[in-house]
């Protein structure tokens, strides 16, 4: 029998696994120095919820070619670095959820939903140097929870929207105080 569901949560102890070729679905916290083997791990996944603190040290030829959902936490400094890494390396990715804070966070503190701040993004967003083929081809859905709208994240919605050529619908919502959404037919 095969793994076909994972919960992982790491506080930095354990950041390594076997590989799982048979894995559906994947929900990982982890806050380590060396998250790079259970990433290489999660390759075949098709739905994926990841909250990834450091991950400066995940080497970037590790794709994930069945990865259809991706739900991404925007809690790590420079985490649109690992959103683009991401982006280029799931060439199917038809679903993608930015922001989505969570109870269990280990990264920062769940917002205050009476107060519409969260915190910085740090540094500068650089858009990939080519279009990655999941905007051309397959993302038909497109969310950001928490958007603040400052200078950087306005870029990267910018890029989503403009390239993704596939894109049913975007939904962008201000930390649950108002919500903005566009329909793009095709």
């Amino acid at each position: 029998k095969s793994l076909h569901y994972v919960d992982i949560v790491d506080y930095g102890h354990l950041c390594l696994s076997e590989d799982m070729p048979e894995l559906v679905e994947a929900h990982v916290k982890l806050v380590c120095n060396s998250p790079e083997k259970l990433i290489r791990s999660l390759t075949a996944v098709k739905r994926l919820s990841l909250c990834l603190f450091n991950h400066s040290m995940v080497q970037h030829r590790i794709g994930f070619c069945q990865l259809v959902h991706l739900e991404l936490c925007g809690c790590s400094p420079k985490w649109w670095d690992l959103l683009t890494w991401i982006l280029k390396s799931s060439p199917k990715l038809q679903v993608l959820k930015l922001n989505w804070w969570s109870e269990e966070c280990y990264c920062s503190v769940k917002p205050n939903e009476d107060i519409c701040t969260v915190k910085p993004i740090e540094g500068r967003w650089g858009q990939p140097s080519y279009v990655p083929e999941c905007l051309t081809f397959h993302l038909n859905t497109f969310k950001w929870n928490y958007y603040n709208g400052r200078r950087e994240e306005k870029k990267l919605v910018t890029y989503i929207l403009r390239t993704a050529k596939r894109l049913k619908t975007a939904e962008i919502s201000l930390l649950r105080c108002s919500i903005k959404k566009f329909t793009k037919k095709n």
